[in-house]
């Protein structure tokens, strides 16, 4: 079935209204492809390109990351022996067509991979929060520096001031580490 958009165009799309405002086109899955974000100064509405899901998915948080290194060994060392990471037995490391380990990280986990790393090694930048990197949030980072320093791994500092270093692993991936606090700079409530 043919429709009339809302620039007088035909359109194989569905149609809803939003707020009693104009019509917005849905797509066969129910997403809308625009939502109102303003209202300019002569009352219309502003629209912009971005999905809306009607129902919402129910996250809880990320349940492992994974991470490509070429010695397992080499690696296990670094989270086991300096950052303390301890291994989930309950994970299968054998059912893979490659080596690997499965590391607590508070209620997540880290999959290390024994697989090539096709990331390139040199030019990355020395500063974490200006390199691809995962950030895990802790409740206080100065025991980290304390361990970070005692095995003479570099590290930065965040240069926004906030609770927060980076630093690199033996596979030269940058991870963050930063106080869980609020915008206001508290602790969140639990810690």
């Amino acid at each position: 079935m043919t429709h009339m958009n809302t620039f007088g165009q035909r359109s194989g799309r569905f149609f809803g209204r939003f707020n009693n405002g104009p019509a917005v086109p849905y797509n066969k899955y129910g997403i809308r492809h625009v939502s109102p974000l303003l209202t300019a100064t002569a009352g219309s509405t502003i629209l912009a390109q971005r999905p809306y899901v009607a129902d919402k998915v129910d996250f809880k948080g990320v349940h492992h990351v994974a991470l490509l290194c070429e010695n397992l060994e080499r690696s296990l060392e670094f989270y086991q022996g300096v950052l303390g990471l301890e291994i989930n037995p309950e994970r299968p490391h054998n059912k893979l067509p490659y080596r690997g380990a499965w590391l607590w990280i508070g209620p997540e986990m880290i999959h290390l991979m024994e697989l090539p790393n096709p990331d390139p090694l040199s030019g990355r930048p020395e500063h974490g929060g200006r390199d691809r990197h995962f950030c895990i949030g802790v409740a206080a980072v100065e025991p980290l520096v304390q361990k970070l320093e005692a095995a003479g791994v570099p590290y930065t500092k965040s240069m926004s001031g906030r609770p927060a270093v980076f630093f690199r692993d033996p596979a030269a991936r940058r991870i963050g580490w930063a106080e869980r606090v609020t915008a206001t700079g508290l602790p969140l409530k639990g810690q």
